[in-house]
């Protein structure tokens, strides 16, 4: 594989926050997960960015099946890159350029983890072109209920989630695979694409992405969200498994904790973030506790006290409750009637 450095200077480009979480890991997972996030950056660039036209948009979703599927050649690989937009970011066009040196890390991943990652990637397009061409008119994508919004977090978040746990249990064995730790995984990253989408609510809409109909109903459902992510970093087998849990928890108590501000900002109107200082103290204060669930139960509640929890508005529950045929056509799975309640799907 590339070496760290590689990935590390791409990851700085793209994702600073993201980067420094990812470099406190050990190695392999650290080459691997970067690998990871980079090729579902890619798959952004080509959600996100300005097509003249919806078919060329699809072409370059289905041409990445293809490349991931099949490993393509140098000159493949450059038409494609030189079809996209030339408005896009600098930074995300030199990760397009770097495309065949991550698909070709990718078929040295250990055979389970390299299936499930074309499978997750393969998932998050399927989700993607699901919402652009059911709910994207004249340049602006509008998601128009809370359900909509939770599968298309689901899509672009909560399937990630199941991909780390598929790295973790890999390589943990005593970290057991379980329907339990599917579900709060796919909780975890609902949960961080929900406070990402409320802090972005406003450019977001200015870019033509209408992620939120109605802000009090997903800032009410990321609580139901949080309890389960926080369950699954209990989940994390505590020694072998400390900088995973550390990863996990950086980005998840960071995010809590900026709840406040991106609710200030909302009320005034202004641009409000949690400052460095606040940050800094986050990441050292759950770096002294990361072995201890109890402590970390204090610290959760916290930012997210026992009454807001009790008070959050939680899904009825249906028996009769299903995924929808297009949802299911993308990522079959059999979800039990109070996991799709909790999930919002």
């Amino acid at each position: 594989m590339q070496s760290i450095e590689f990935y590390h200077q791409h990851l700085e480009k793209v994702s600073r926050s993201f980067s420094f979480c990812i470099m406190q890991l050990n190695s392999p997972a650290k080459e691997w997960i970067a690998l990871c996030y980079l090729l579902c950056r890619i798959v952004d660039t080509i959600e996100d960015s300005i097509w003249p036209d919806s078919q060329t948009q699809e072409n370059a979703f289905q041409q990445l099946k293809l490349f991931l599927e099949i490993e393509p050649s140098a000159e493949q690989v450059l038409l494609w890159q030189n079809g996209f937009p030339s408005q896009i970011d600098p930074a995300e066009h030199y990760l397009l350029a770097d495309l065949p040196r991550l698909l070709r890390d990718k078929n040295e991943l250990p055979l389970v983890i390299q299936d499930q990652l074309v499978k997750t990637i393969s998932q998050m397009m399927g989700g993607m072109r699901y919402f652009l061409s059911q709910y994207h008119y004249k340049g602006t994508l509008i998601l128009p209920s809370l359900t909509t919004t939770n599968q298309y977090c689901f899509f672009v978040a909560g399937v990630v989630g199941e991909l780390l746990t598929r790295v973790y249990t890999y390589l943990i064995p005593e970290f057991e695979w379980t329907e339990f730790l599917l579900i709060q995984s796919f909780h975890f990253g609902l949960c961080l694409q929900k406070i990402n989408i409320l802090k972005d609510k406003a450019s977001d809409e200015l870019a033509g992405r209408c992620y939120i109909s109605s802000r009090e109903s997903v800032r009410d459902s990321l609580v139901v969200n949080a309890v389960g992510a926080f369950n699954y970093i209990k989940s994390i087998p505590i020694v072998p498994g400390r900088t995973y849990r550390l990863f996990c928890s950086w980005s998840l108590f960071i995010g809590l904790a900026s709840l406040k501000w991106i609710d200030k900002g909302w009320q005034m109107n202004e641009s409000y973030k949690i400052g460095s200082r606040e940050t800094s103290y986050i990441l050292s204060q759950i770096k002294q506790i990361i072995d201890d669930n109890y402590a970390l139960d204090v610290l959760f509640k916290r930012y997210l006290p026992e009454h807001a929890v009790s008070e959050a508005p939680h899904p009825s529950l249906e028996t009769n409750q299903h995924t929808p045929t297009w949802f299911n056509a993308i990522y079959p799975f059999d979800f039990a009637p109070e996991d799709l309640a909790a999930l919002g799907l």
